[in-house]
């Protein structure tokens, strides 16, 4: 019986360390890898799914197959990853590809196909295992820029196939030629006090402690002479010897007294918990200074995947006479660590610097449906929309919303509701639930029925109707009416709508619908100019746009080819 535990204890450490084939799949592309953004990294509202590798600044270099499989996905939008490839693989893996300028002349003329059957520049198909069928190191497609990148680069992802759980790329081996000798950097540190009984060093607010770096490297806070419950947070950054991106850490774990009491790494998560990002970090902070501190303790809500120890949420209870020393490291994917020694002192002291709490008559309890009624506005908040109880401010002035303000972080969508039975159907038309400050107004999707308005949103604020009766404006072609266009390859032209936003957008060619990418960073349309959709002589162009609420322009053209 004592061989049989020995055994399985031998298989299991085996298997934990072989959890990923390392030497599966090949790097995408054949320029040596940068990272420019790590797998968790904090961003808005969400987690970086992936890695985000270099691509020398540049478009265009060639994208190929991570290993053998099928492409079960491609995705054409004009938001989020852009054009982006899926790869099924026959070790229970999927490989994902974003941001892609173009795919390969056989893919694209796959697409070009669903392009015009659906006569639509977004699209997304999911071909069958036998019909694009690839080998690893095979030319998919061409690195780009497309999509809500930031600037040129290959998105890159690992995920599993059945319960498409995003996992960390460098898991894989694709960390085995990027040289990494550096530590984690601490730029901040914090701690809480989380009740109406905690004082940190006199103050009931949070507090930033100093730091100093020892000899041996470790850093060392100033004491804390703190009562009652308090936790703590820090703003911290890794990056790797050949690249100069702040890239987020890796791996975090806290000790009391020499005791694991809570940490978090990013391995692996799904996507529903990819916007607890903004119950993980000090999400008022950021939104007044900008600096994302990451949390060393729970609340109600938090990504279950990414935290793996929180012993009392992380919280710590300071209520006898006694000296605490609380550690917490900071690890990369290589195993180099960041420590902070952090020397707790009880002490009741008393309050002198406050945190004042702003209390109104609608407390909201998170675990509760909630619903707010004045005037002609009503809101409905669904349970588990926000991640704490707290004051809400709500009030309806001149037919306008107030509902408190985007210091707090929203996790799932509120109905709001405006009753508009009184101003006459025709004026109703082109008008809109709009939000934002004085002399702000941004568009949001309004259902209209039987005279009320609503939306679903995320957002916090100002809420009023407003109107939107400009067509959107379409300018500055790359062609000259009745030019001959026989040396240029594509035709360019921009749009743009200020208030509602482009909702549709139709290019035709001598009366047929023709492709046009468009790329909203730049508000451009771009036609690849073929002779299978232009003839020989005069061809007529025209572009017909759009907005949400029915507002459209049209252009019309034309240009010579004879050849």
């Amino acid at each position: 019986m004592r061989f049989f535990i020995i055994i399985i204890f031998i298989f299991n450490s085996t298997f934990g360390q072989d959890k990923y084939p390392s030497g599966y799949f090949q790097s995408p592309m054949d320029i040596p890898l940068s990272i420019s953004g790590s797998f968790g990294e904090l961003r808005p509202n969400h987690f970086h799914s992936g890695l985000d590798f270099r691509t020398d600044k540049r478009e265009g270099l060639p994208i190929y197959a991570s290993a053998d499989g099928f492409i079960s996905r491609i995705k054409i939008s004009t938001g989020g990853y852009g054009k982006s490839i899926y790869i099924d693989h026959p070790n229970g893996y999927t490989t994902v590809y974003g941001h892609l300028q173009t795919c390969n002349p056989a893919i694209q003329t796959i697409l070009e196909k669903e392009h015009y059957l659906k006569n639509s520049y977004e699209i997304e198909i999911f071909p069958k295992s036998d019909e694009i069928v690839v080998k690893k190191g095979d030319l998919i497609a061409y690195s780009g820029n497309t999509g809500s990148s930031g600037g040129p680069h290959l998105h890159f992802e690992i995920r599993d196939t059945k319960t498409e759980k995003i996992i960390n790329p460098l898991f894989f081996g694709f960390n085995k030629n990027m040289k990494d000798t550096k530590p984690p950097t601490i730029n901040s540190l914090i701690v809480y006090p989380l009740d109406a009984f905690s004082q940190i060093n006199s103050a009931s607010k949070p507090s930033l402690m100093n730091l100093t770096i020892q000899k041996d490297g470790t850093y060392l806070a100033e004491k804390i002479m703190a009562s009652g419950k308090i936790a703590f947070g820090i703003n911290a950054y890794d990056t790797f010897d050949n690249g100069y991106s702040k890239n987020g850490i890796f791996k975090l774990e806290t000790y009391l007294n020499g005791n694991s009491y809570f940490g978090f790494e990013f391995d692996s998560f799904t996507f529903d918990e990819t916007r607890y990002i903004n119950a993980f970090i000090d999400f008022p902070r950021y939104q007044a200074t900008k600096q994302r501190f990451q949390k060393l303790f729970v609340g109600y809500f938090y990504p279950e995947n990414i935290i793996k120890t929180k012993k009392n949420n992380g919280i710590i209870s300071l209520y006898s006479n006694f000296n605490i020393n609380y550690k917490v490291i900071v690890e990369d994917f290589a195993g180099n660590k960041s420590i902070i020694n952090i020397p707790v002192i009880y002490s009741y002291l008393p309050i002198t610097t406050r945190n004042e709490i702003k209390k109104t008559p609608y407390f909201l309890k998170v675990k509760n449906e909630n619903s707010y009624t004045k005037d002609n506005v009503s809101v409905f908040i669904p349970e588990k929309t926000f991640y704490e109880d707290f004051y809400l401010k709500f009030d309806v002035k001149n037919n306008e919303l107030f509902l408190h303000d985007d210091s707090v972080a929203v996790h799932e969508n509120m109905n709001i509701t405006f009753d508009v039975s009184n101003i006459p159907a025709a004026d109703q038309e082109k008008m809109f639930i709009a939000n934002g400050n004085i002399g702000k107004v941004n568009f949001n999707y309004t259902i209209k029925n039987d005279g009320l308005f609503s939306i679903k949103t995320k957002k916090l604020g100002r809420f009023f109707l407003a109107k939107d009766e400009v067509a959107p404006n379409i300018y500055k072609p790359n062609f000259i009416e009745g030019s001959n266009l026989d040396d240029q390859k594509t035709l360019q032209i921009y749009m743009t709508d200020s208030l509602s936003g482009i909702n549709q957008y139709n290019g035709y060619l001598n009366g047929k619908w023709i492709l046009m990418e468009y790329e909203n960073k730049l508000n451009r349309l771009t036609h690849t100019l073929s002779d299978k959709y232009y003839q020989i002589g005069k061809n007529e162009f025209k572009l017909v746009v759009s907005d949400y609420l029915g507002n459209s322009t049209t252009f019309e053209s034309n240009f010579i080819k004879t050849k």
